[in-house]
């Protein structure tokens, strides 16, 4: 068995009423760390969050974080979730043995959990709520809110997003 270090409670490590802390130096498992912790070492209940969002998409998809070629799972799974392609995200060792709504809730799940923004990740309330279905369907969702914009904005895109990764990735394995 490989033991993996993963932090998804950095946000109770901040004294009562802040809402967010920089931390240095940043520790923690590569692939689960959210843009603004590994970019700016800030930690807020969204850093969390997008932990969850990979550790969400790792039981989706069967793969881990980081693979042993040091790439990101979620750089991997990103065209996948935008296009909402579940044969292809879907862990192959499930096959068609799964129920699709729940898996559509849990890829919209994660997607939105995954925004580069934190500002945009849902609260852990909302998560269990919208894995739980207890809002709007999850087509309804998507087109609202455009796939496109739930990982990344006009501003910062995917290639913003792998330098940025490939930066500090550069910078944990020195």
């Amino acid at each position: 068995m490989n033991l993996r270090f993963l932090i998804l409670d950095l946000a109770k490590w901040l004294p009562e009423k802040w809402v967010h802390h920089v931390v240095s130096p940043i520790e923690g498992t590569f692939g689960y760390m959210a843009p603004e912790y590994f970019m700016h070492g800030i930690v807020n209940e969204k850093t969390d969050v997008f932990a969850f969002g990979v550790l969400l998409l790792e039981l989706i998809t069967g793969r881990r974080a980081v693979d042993s070629h040091r790439k990101s799972l979620v750089l991997w799974a990103k065209p996948l979730l935008q296009k909402n392609n579940i044969k292809e995200i879907a862990d192959p060792r499930l096959g068609d043995d799964y129920d699709v709504v729940e898996m559509k809730r849990a890829i919209f799940t994660a997607l939105c959990c995954l925004h580069h923004l934190p500002d945009i990740r849902p609260n852990m309330k909302k998560v269990v709520q919208l894995l739980r279905g207890e809002n709007a369907p999850v087509e309804m969702k998507q087109k609202s809110m455009g796939g496109r914009a739930l990982m990344f904005s006009d501003e910062y895109t995917s290639t913003h997003y792998l330098q940025d990764l490939n930066r500090h990735m550069e910078l944990v394995m020195e």
